[in-house]
């Protein structure tokens, strides 16, 4: 079986070129931002025109671009400072070199008195929630008096250890304290 020289020179020349090319290349490679995805540097919004000595933005490229292809004819510009419009009745008068005039911002009025506007209304003070901690105290009474009515009938027979007698004080004092009026 021989082996066709064509075929193997098609089969490993991409091998070989991309071997080439890794001895080529640099040997020390370097993450400035590890982590991060690494991506062109930032684009912005102007174009540098060789020779222009001018700055122009995107959206006026496409807009002489659009002027181009609706078949007017695209003029550059001389200076960055916009043109001064002119009005209809600035170029009937023959100055339209002169800008239009300024508008005074606000009413020519003075501002009202502040103890002549309306008020907003005054909140009316809410009075606080009732507590509930009687009604608490009492669900805590109930919960525990029978259990300690057991307690005590065993200590009066006798049949409570120390830590039972321990655990009755405990109950009593807990009683006294939320306000139970048979508590001893």
């Amino acid at each position: 079986m021989a082996l066709h020289l064509p075929s193997l020179i098609r089969r490993f020349a991409p091998l070989a070129f991309l071997l080439a090319a890794g001895a080529c290349a640099p040997t020390e490679l370097r993450d400035d931002a590890p982590g991060r995805a690494q991506a062109f540097p930032p684009v912005y919004n102007q174009t540098f025109v060789p020779g222009g000595g001018e700055r122009r933005t995107w959206s006026r490229i496409q807009a002489e671009q659009s002027r181009a292809d609706s078949g007017g004819a695209v003029r550059p510009r001389q200076s960055e400072e916009p043109q001064p419009r002119t009005n209809s009745k600035h170029t009937d008068s023959g100055d339209a070199d002169r800008p239009p005039p300024k508008r005074p911002r606000g009413s020519s009025s003075p501002p009202p008195d502040p103890a002549a506007l309306p008020q907003p209304p005054r909140p009316i003070p809410v009075p606080p929630p009732p507590s509930s901690q009687s009604a608490t105290d009492a669900f805590k009474r109930d919960l525990i008096r029978p259990e300690v009515d057991r307690m005590r009938t065993d200590d009066a027979m006798g049949r409570l250890d120390p830590l039972g007698q321990r655990d009755l004080m405990r109950r009593e004092n807990d009683l006294r304290q939320w306000g139970d009026p048979l508590a001893r």
